[in-house]
Protein backbone atom coordinates (compact mmCIF):
# COMPACT_ATOMS: atom_id res chain seq x y z
CA UNK A 1 0.00 0.00 0.00
CA UNK A 2 1.53 3.51 -1.19
CA UNK A 3 1.48 6.17 1.36
CA UNK A 4 -0.74 7.82 -0.34
CA UNK A 5 -3.42 5.04 -0.06
CA UNK A 6 -2.41 4.98 3.43
CA UNK A 7 -2.98 8.53 4.06
CA UNK A 8 -6.36 8.10 2.26
CA UNK A 9 -7.78 5.31 4.51
CA UNK A 10 -6.71 7.32 7.68
CA UNK A 11 -8.22 10.49 6.39
CA UNK A 12 -11.82 8.09 5.45
CA UNK A 13 -12.16 6.75 8.59
CA UNK A 14 -11.29 9.63 10.91
CA UNK A 15 -14.00 11.58 8.33
CA UNK A 16 -16.65 8.70 8.92
CA UNK A 17 -15.58 8.55 13.07
CA UNK A 18 -16.21 12.31 13.22
CA UNK A 19 -19.70 12.38 11.12
CA UNK A 20 -20.90 9.03 13.42
CA UNK A 21 -20.03 10.96 16.77
CA UNK A 22 -21.58 14.25 15.26
CA UNK A 23 -24.89 12.18 14.24
CA UNK A 24 -24.79 10.60 17.76
CA UNK A 25 -24.66 14.06 19.23
CA UNK A 26 -27.66 15.39 17.32
CA UNK A 27 -30.00 11.78 18.05
CA UNK A 28 -28.74 9.15 20.32
CA UNK A 29 -28.82 5.82 19.51
CA UNK A 30 -27.23 2.59 20.88
CA UNK A 31 -25.98 1.54 17.07
CA UNK A 32 -24.94 4.58 16.19
CA UNK A 33 -22.74 4.68 19.72
CA UNK A 34 -21.32 1.44 18.90
CA UNK A 35 -20.63 1.92 15.19
CA UNK A 36 -19.02 5.25 16.28
CA UNK A 37 -16.81 3.29 19.37
CA UNK A 38 -15.71 0.90 16.04
CA UNK A 39 -14.76 3.20 13.76
CA UNK A 40 -12.50 5.17 16.42
CA UNK A 41 -11.08 1.89 17.06
CA UNK A 42 -10.09 1.40 13.77
CA UNK A 43 -8.93 4.87 13.04
CA UNK A 44 -6.63 4.52 16.00
CA UNK A 45 -5.63 1.11 15.02
CA UNK A 46 -4.97 1.89 11.02
CA UNK A 47 -2.75 4.66 13.04
CA UNK A 48 -0.89 2.74 14.91
CA UNK A 49 -0.18 0.33 12.01
CA UNK A 50 0.19 2.81 8.88
CA UNK A 51 0.80 5.93 9.80
CA UNK A 52 4.82 5.51 9.21
CA UNK A 53 7.44 6.56 7.46
CA UNK A 54 7.92 4.24 4.23
CA UNK A 55 12.16 4.29 4.36
CA UNK A 56 12.89 4.15 7.81
CA UNK A 57 9.61 2.97 9.62
CA UNK A 58 9.20 5.28 12.73
CA UNK A 59 5.70 7.01 13.54
CA UNK A 60 4.84 10.25 11.52
CA UNK A 61 3.50 11.07 14.92
CA UNK A 62 0.34 14.38 14.14
CA UNK A 63 0.30 16.28 11.12
CA UNK A 64 3.12 14.92 9.34
CA UNK A 65 4.39 17.06 6.32
CA UNK A 66 6.13 16.11 3.04
CA UNK A 67 9.65 14.51 4.98
CA UNK A 68 10.10 12.68 7.96
CA UNK A 69 11.33 14.09 10.67
CA UNK A 70 13.46 11.09 11.90
CA UNK A 71 15.10 10.55 8.50
CA UNK A 72 14.14 13.32 6.80
CA UNK A 73 13.34 11.56 3.20
CA UNK A 74 10.49 12.51 0.99
CA UNK A 75 6.97 10.46 2.07
CA UNK A 76 5.44 10.33 -1.14
CA UNK A 77 9.15 9.28 -3.05
CA UNK A 78 9.04 5.50 -4.29
CA UNK A 79 10.52 3.06 -1.56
Amino acid sequence: MSFKQKKLLMNALNGIAAGLMIWQLMQFSAVTFWLSLAFVAAAIAANRALWRCPHCGEHLGVGAGDTCPRCGKRLDSPE
